[in-house]
Parts: structure tokens; sequence; C-alpha cells
């Protein structure tokens, strides 16, 4: 069997998720890897490495972004193959490595084999079969938890290197750029039905990290604005938002006195609040050195 890697990537302020997702993918799969690979952006406690204990750590202590992160970590993997996994997903069925690399060696034009959130497939996702429950992924390739093969993803972030970072005022995503690549070079993305039930799910979908990080733009500087993920709102909309939050943290603040779900929840939304006012301080240079 080939040899394959587990690259883990995360960034500061998201040690609470790693450790859980960390547990649930080890939980999800017993497969020994050939080397275990910590993909860092900015700086984080040291007892999540201990906790993870990697035979590598791809270390910006400088905060520069997920592109650079991934760009960097990618020359450090010397197995053919690598599971590729963010710091914020939990998993509900046992991953299979055997079966899905030996998928990857018959299809040599096969960049990956990523696994979905949704379950099962609706027909919107198997336009294109590609094998039994794995279908071509219409929403292009995905950094998801999943395989991928390490020289095609290695050479696509080579091509990004020499692309234009803009698209006039807009800018690209790296998994946007990746699919046009792929698609131009008739290179297969394939998306796992999970069939009856949900694989994995998405627990950091509340501290997702600004998508100026995610961007092609982001190699050479991040975009000082943030990106919305969804047209800009009205200033009417915005007013209406106070009357909703206000709503939804009263009802928060009460039911986390009997529910452990809710606790947890809360507590993800005060460390996003940190997170956002340090990330501020630190761009505004505001920072209160006597509080």
């Amino acid at each position: 069997m080939s040899k394959i890697s587990l690259v883990i990537f995360t960034c500061e302020g998201r040690e609470h998720l790693l450790k859980r997702t960390y547990d649930s993918f080890t939980a999800a799969c017993n497969f020994q890897f050939d080397n275990v690979i910590m993909a860092i952006d900015g700086v984080v406690n040291t007892s999540v490495i201990s906790y993870i204990n990697p035979d590598l750590v791809v270390y910006g202590f400088k905060r520069k972004g997920y592109v650079t992160s991934i760009k960097n970590t990618l020359v450090n993997i010397k197995t053919e193959y690598f599971f590729w996994l963010e710091d914020d997903w939990l998993f509900h069925i046992k991953i299979d490595i055997p079966f899905y690399l030996n998928q990857l060696e018959k299809h040599s034009d096969w960049a990956e084999i990523v696994y979905s959130k949704y379950g099962p497939l609706t027909d919107v996702f198997k336009v294109e079969q590609l094998e039994e429950n794995l279908y071509q992924n219409a929403n292009g390739y995905s950094a998801n938890p999943g395989f991928n093969r390490t020289g095609v993803i290695r050479e696509a972030f080579s091509k990004m290197d020499e692309a234009q970072k803009m698209d006039g005022t807009r800018e690209i995503g790296f998994e946007n750029f990746l699919t046009a690549y792929y698609d131009d070079n008739g290179i297969k993305y394939a998306l796992i039905d999970p069939v009856d039930h949900n694989a994995i799910s998405h627990e950091g979908y509340l501290e997702t990290t600004p998508r100026n990080w995610h961007m092609m733009s982001s190699l050479e500087k991040k975009t000082k604005e943030h990106l919305l993920v969804f047209p800009k709102p009205s200033f009417g909309r915005r007013l209406f938002m106070i009357l909703k939050l206000m709503k939804a943290m009263l009802s928060l603040a009460f039911r986390q006195l009997i529910s452990d779900e809710t606790y947890d929840l809360c507590f993800r939304i005060i460390a996003v609040d940190i997170s956002i006012k340090k990330s501020t301080n630190a761009e505004t240079g505001n920072n209160d050195r006597n509080g």
C-alpha cells in the first residue's frame, strides 16, 4: 500500500476545537499514518501540540493566512497521499483508509476524495458518478476532510503562485482556483455519498476564520475589508439584527444554566467575540495596556 500522511491544519485561538476534532478523528480512524504533520498559522498554546504529538510541526508564528500555511506545508509532505484535516470537524463514520487509497491508486486523474457534511446526497450532487457511492463534487474542489494526491495538489498551488491573485476587484478563493485548474486539466475531485447518514459535521461554523485568509491574494497581503459570504446587508437589516441578537442571547443565557450543549455554544460565542476584539486591536494598534 502507498504511504499516506495525516496533515492537520489549525490557527491561533482554536485549540478547543482542535482537541475535539482530533479526539473524534482518532476514534473514527485507528490507521497508523506514515507521518503526522501539524500546520499552525499564528501562535497557539503549546499544550495542544503535545496533545497531538506530531512528527513534524510547520509553525508560522506570525499569522499569514490559511493559503500560505497550506503552501508551506505541502513542500514538507513526503508521502504520495495525505489526509487533509482542518481543526473543526466531528466524524460519525469509520474512516476506511485502505479502501479510499485503493480508489486513488486506481484513478490517477483524481486529485481528492472527500467526505460530505450532507447525507444522503441529493440528486444535485449525483450528476456525474465516478464509482459506487462516489461522485464528482458539484461544489468543486473542497478542503473538507479527505484523501488528497500530494503531487497534484502541490502542482496546483505552484500554478497559483504564477496566477493573477484577483479577478478585477473580486477576490479568488484557493478552492475556486483549484476547481478551475483541475477542470481545465481533466482532473476529478470525488465526493463520498454517506448514503443514509451524516459522515461528518462542521463544528467550527461559528468560529470560521475570516474569508480573507482563504483568498489567493493573502499570498501577498491580507485584504483589509472583511469579506462576507452573503450580500452586504442594509442599515435597516443591521438594526433588525440587534433585536434578534438580544432575543437570542437572553434565551441562551438562561438555557445554559441547565444545558451543557448550550453552555458549550455560549462559551464558543464568547471565544469568538474575544478573538475578534484581539484581531481588531492588533490591526488598529488600539491595545489597552492598562486593562
